[in-house]
């Protein structure tokens, strides 16, 4: 047991899962962090920490970039049934 509790291990995967599928987008998109952060209006490097799972993305952050992408921002999200398996 590493003492954190599992609420904070499934927090922590799905940040990773988000920060992965955002990734995803970005590269399916063709755009860089650079880009990323002037949709964001944030720092390159605020952009890393985020990607990299370091950093959660706000909701709102979310929200710009599946409205700058054109993508449903469900796309960002973990599945309903890695959701569910996880509860």
């Amino acid at each position: 047991m590493t003492g954190i509790p599992v609420t904070m291990t499934c927090m922590r995967d799905d940040m990773t899962c988000i920060a992965d599928r955002v990734r995803g987008v970005v590269a399916e998109k063709r755009l860089d962090q650079n880009a990323v952060a002037t949709i964001l209006g944030i720092s390159r490097q605020s952009v890393n920490m985020r990607m990299n799972a370091r950093v959660a993305f706000t909701g709102v952050e979310l929200f710009r970039l599946s409205v700058a992408l054109d993508v449903p921002i469900t796309r960002f999200f973990p599945s309903a049934e890695r959701m569910l398996s996880a509860a």
